[in-house]
Parts: structure tokens; sequence; C-alpha cells
């Protein structure tokens, strides 16, 4: 009987990894690489579990340190990912109850989910129960800079390989200039969901000029139309509108998800796992989501997310970003495959995920 290990040591590896395709950008982002902190954690049984934070390009170093303070309280203790999570929540909550503190602990708490499967030898999906063998994706593109011939390229391949919708940026700063390339995008693919996503860069009254723009486009959502942590905003808006909203990207504990939720201000949540606390905080938003009744759509890091899906009942499709998945971006050597539109997860024990290490080393800083 294969018997859970306690934590005996924890190696830390930051990196900053270039977006080889350039920049991106958006309303209110202009990013150049993504840093990325791994943190392997070595069990008594000589097993090693990896997990891994993310940053758009800054303030990897503190994340890093964070973990840093985390480790020493604990080595020695039993493999147990809630608890762990619980009692580093506690530690480390009085220097910041989100942000950081979150990032920070996603690290370490998709380690500790790595390490328990392959210390039981099966698969993270299947030590969490599987409702599913694959997941739907969705086509997803940086491209606000884009010529509309290039996002209409872009939109025809996502339809073509089978994924379930798209999502294209807006944010131009003229908003006529938006509505005549969605208008395009939806006499090209009338029977093709689309989504937009505007990264938090409206104020209230630009947003509710947006959403009556966009009313007879029968967008699926509007992303982020404000910035997130504007509840009360959120919910002038979500009472005046007909547009679906969905947001989650920049929202990090499950009592900031709890607000938007009691206050009916989203219809789809993407929460992104390396910025809520991990796998641990990924589920504990999943299932207060579905006790009201709304999909999850995470954002990022789609060789873990979309795996993920594969043991939350309530889902609607995980984020294909074109040419910023972890692989496109060399972080991730392999893990599970693309299938017609699907996500089909790794079968190894643990997540599956094999880092390039190789690159990540040549790009530590």
């Amino acid at each position: 009987m294969p018997e859970i290990p306690t934590i005996e040591s924890i190696t830390l590896t930051p990196a900053r990894v270039p977006l080889p395709q350039g920049p991106w950008g958006d309303q209110i982002h202009h990013v150049e690489d993504i840093e990325v902190i791994v943190a392997d954690v070595k069990g008594s049984n000589g097993l090693v579990g990896t997990g891994f934070s993310h940053t758009s390009g800054w303030c990897g170093a503190t994340i890093k340190t964070l973990v840093s303070e985390i480790i020493p309280d604990v080595i020695g203790l039993k493999v147990s990912p809630q608890g762990l999570w619980r009692r580093s929540y506690k530690y480390i909550h009085d220097v910041g109850g989100a942000g950081v503190t979150t990032h920070a602990l996603s690290a370490l708490d998709i380690a500790y989910w790595d390490l328990l499967a392959k210390s039981l030898d099966v698969s993270l999906w299947d030590l969490l129960g599987k409702v599913r063998d694959k997941a739907p994706l969705y086509g997803s593109g940086i491209n606000l800079d884009l010529s509309i011939e290039e996002v209409l390229e872009q939109v025809k391949r996502w339809h073509d390989q089978g994924y379930k919708c798209a999502k294209v940026k807006v944010g131009k700063p003229d908003i006529e200039e938006d509505v005549e390339r969605l208008t395009k995008i939806r006499e090209a693919f009338p029977d093709f969901p689309l989504a937009v996503d505007a990264n938090q860069g409206w104020d209230l009254p630009s947003a509710l000029r947006a959403f009556k723009k966009f009313e007879d486009l029968d967008l699926l959502w509007i992303e982020e139309p404000l910035p997130a942590d504007d509840i009360r905003s959120h919910k002038l808006l979500r009472e005046q509108v007909n547009t679906p909203i969905a947001l989650g990207e920049n929202t990090y504990t499950l009592n900031q998800f709890n607000d938007h939720f009691e206050q009916g201000t989203c219809n789809y949540v993407q929460s992104d796992l390396g910025r809520v606390g991990g796998i641990t905080g990924y589920l504990d938003i999943a299932a207060a989501a579905r006790a009201h009744n709304l999909p999850m759509t995470p954002h990022f890091v789609m060789e873990l997310s979309a795996s993920l899906l594969t043991v939350v009942p309530n889902i609607y499709a995980s984020e294909m970003t074109d040419g910023g998945t972890w692989t496109d971006l060399r972080i991730v050597k392999s893990s599970g495959h693309i299938e017609n539109g699907f996500w089909v997860p790794p079968t190894a024990p643990g997540h599956g995920i094999v880092l390039d290490r190789e690159y990540l080393e040549a790009h530590k800083f």
C-alpha cells in the first residue's frame, strides 16, 4: 500500500520566458515576457511533485520571495494539499489576502497535488474523480493589433479545428472600429459563437455604450468590461445590459468570487489556477460557481486548466490562446494533446506535465 510522504525539500526556479511572436498588447497591457516560478517538492519517498505560478512579465521575484518564506513552515509535514493550503494561507494572510499571496500558494499547491498523485501511482484526474474523459476548448487570440483579415483567418482556423467558440479582443480607440471588425466576423461565421475580451479597459459609461453598440452581434460574452475588483459597477452594468459578462482572470480568492456571484455580476467564471492558489483554490471556486449554476471557462495554462476541467461538473470550455499556450512558449515540453477541438489530458501519474527544464534554465533570473 503506497504511503503518503512528508515534504523533504522544496526547490524554486524562476524563469523569464520571452514571447516568441513579439509583445502582447490589449487595452491596458504591454507584455514582453512571462515569468514562471517553478516549485519542485521532494517527498520522503524520493518522488518529486512540480508546481508553478506565473506573471505577465513582472513581480516574479516578489512571488519567489514569498514562496521562500513559506517553505520552512511546511518542511516535514505530510503531503495533504488542502491542509497545507489552508495552513499556509493563514500564515501569509496578514500580508495580503489576494494577489501575490495566492500566486505564491499556486506554485506549491500544484506541486503538492502532483506529488500526492505520483505517490499513489495514479493520474491527478483519477485521484480527483473524472466526470469526463476530455474537455472542450475555445480559440482565443491576442489580436487587437492584427488586421481584420488576420483575425478572420484565426477565427476560420478555430472553426475548422472544432473549437467551441472564438474570442477576440476589443478596445480600439474608436468603438466604431470594434463594431466594424466584429460585424465582419459575425457575417463570415454566423453560426460560430463569438465572445470578446475588453481587458478591464472601460469605465462604466464606456462599458454601457459598448454593450449597446454590440447588442445586435449576439455575443456569447463580453469579458472583463470593467476593473475586476469594482463589484458595484459590475452590478450596475449587469442590471442594464443583456449580453452575458465573463470575469475571473484577475480575481483571486473564493471570497472575491462569492461577492461577484452573490451580486449576480457574471455569467462565465474565468479563474486562473496560477492566480487563485492552484488546484485547491480553483476547485473551491468551481464548487461555489456550481452552487450558482455558473460554468467554468478557465484562463491560461491550458495544459493544466483544461485537464482540470475533466473533474469539474460545471464547465463551458477552456481557453486555448493562439501562440500563448505553455507549449508554444516552450515552458512545457509534453503534456496532453488537442483532438478535434478537445483537450485530452495525460495519463501518467501526477498531472503529467513535463517542463522544458533546459529552456527554463537558459532563461533563469
